[in-house]
């Protein structure tokens, strides 16, 4: 993002080691690119837009979702924007085996075996928090956001996010 907007300046947020060692890949972009470590739960400096991807599914309390939403909303300027990109999937029900199915079958598209996705699925479950979309539009307007919206789903893979 950092090489498209040549005036911004970008400040990554680290959560894990893993993210983290993405350091070398800001540095290219000099002063107008930092990457900090820091966890979700840390107060975050103004800013136009705030954009998490495959990432706040590791924030799995509510109460610790809505209060990151609420720091995001307080921490935007007039005029900008939340984009989240991650997993939204029913609770239960068809709407969530279909989702699950459809998963796999896009895991399967890059070469994932079902019976491996269905491990992966098992191991996920048990360090990830996957809501619905409903919920996290919800919460988004819990923290502040007067219209949530979703701007993109396939299967799984969700763009939902706001306007301040």
């Amino acid at each position: 993002m950092a090489s498209e907007h040549r005036v911004a300046t970008h400040l990554g947020l680290a959560a894990s080691d893993y993210d983290a060692a993405m350091g070398s890949r800001v540095a290219v972009h000099g002063t107008r690119a930092e990457l900090r470590r820091g966890s979700f739960e840390d107060a975050l400096p103004a800013c136009d837009a705030a954009v998490a991807s495959l990432a706040l599914h590791h924030v799995p309390e509510l109460g610790r979702k809505r209060a990151l939403y609420s720091r995001i909303h307080a921490a935007l300027s007039a005029g900008g924007v939340l984009l989240v990109a991650d997993i939204t999937v029913h609770e239960n029900g068809a709407a969530r085996d279909y989702v699950y199915r459809a998963w796999a079958a896009a895991m399967a598209q890059q070469g994932i075996a079902p019976d491996e996705a269905e491990v992966l699925f098992a191991r996920w479950a048990g360090e990830d928090r996957y809501y619905p979309l409903a919920v996290e539009l919800s919460l988004l307007r819990e923290a502040g956001f007067a219209e949530p919206e979703c701007f993109w789903k396939r299967g799984p893979s969700t763009v939902f996010g706001a306007f301040p």
